[in-house]
């Protein structure tokens, strides 16, 4: 048997540098907050112009960043991993679900939505790989709507289901340079996007809160919980696990 490890080293990030693409709100918050509580230096890369005002806490640092533009996305991760290089990567930054009835879906629209949540993930992953100087983890934000569809969200749908084999992929390749690669599939989570996407849904009778804790556990999503399953992927506790996707949902989809 190995040597045994004390729980507080497992998830002690002091001394380790991360950056948190879409972290100003929601989901990328709660995991950068929670990143930076453990001790790691987090760089929050943003480009919502709906929050570009608003500032992350004393303990994050940001900056703007269009992950869809390769020189500002290298111009983040060279920033994050300053000259110790980067340890952590968590491609949580894209574009929110309703895409609308397929014959009402552009190609316009589907080639924005791939743009985004899959051709960026992968370049970021593939910059960030090289900064993992001393191995690292890069943490993916895939969906539930990868594993079951669902009517009006088809090319949402596709770009979440092609983050898990960009995952696994990765985590094929990487893996010799001791470089970890997850992925998470939330199911609804309660964030501002998810209440923006459901708002006009309201008018018509729905209980958006009923909608959001529609579940086993019949419990809201909360953000924190999708960055705790992340700061269980970055950290040692999850030393011997790739190219996994951990399902966080309240079992929706058991």
């Amino acid at each position: 048997m190995g040597e045994h490890i004390a729980i507080e080293e497992l998830i002690d990030l002091s001394g380790k540098r991360a950056l948190v693409t879409g972290g100003l709100k929601g989901i990328g918050k709660s995991i950068a907050s929670r990143l930076s509580e453990c001790g790691a230096t987090v760089l929050v890369a943003d480009n919502d112009s709906n929050v570009k005002n608003e500032s992350p806490s004393d303990q994050l640092n940001f900056i703007e960043c269009d992950i869809t533009d390769n020189s500002q996305l290298v111009k983040a991760i060279n920033t994050a991993a300053g000259n110790d290089g980067l340890d952590f990567l968590i491609n949580n930054a894209g574009i929110f679900p309703t895409t609308g009835p397929i014959e009402q879906v552009t190609d316009q629209f589907i080639s924005r939505m791939l743009e985004v949540n899959v051709r960026a993930q992968f370049s970021s992953s593939r910059e960030a790989s090289k900064k993992m100087n001393h191995g690292g983890a890069i943490v993916n934000i895939s969906s539930i709507a990868a594993l079951r569809g669902g009517a009006n969200i088809s090319a949402y749908s596709t770009s979440k289901a092609a983050i898990i084999g960009l995952t696994q992929s990765f985590a094929q390749e990487l893996g010799p340079k001791g470089i970890r690669v997850n992925a998470i599939a939330p199911g609804i989570i309660d964030t501002p996007g998810v209440q923006e996407q459901l708002e006009p849904l309201k008018a018509g009778g729905l209980d958006i809160n009923a909608a959001i804790s529609a579940n086993p556990l019949r419990s809201s999503g909360k953000p924190d919980y999708i960055a705790r399953a992340a700061l269980f992927l970055v950290s040692d506790l999850a030393e011997f696990i790739t190219g996994h996707l951990l399902v966080v949902d309240g079992g929706a989809t058991a």
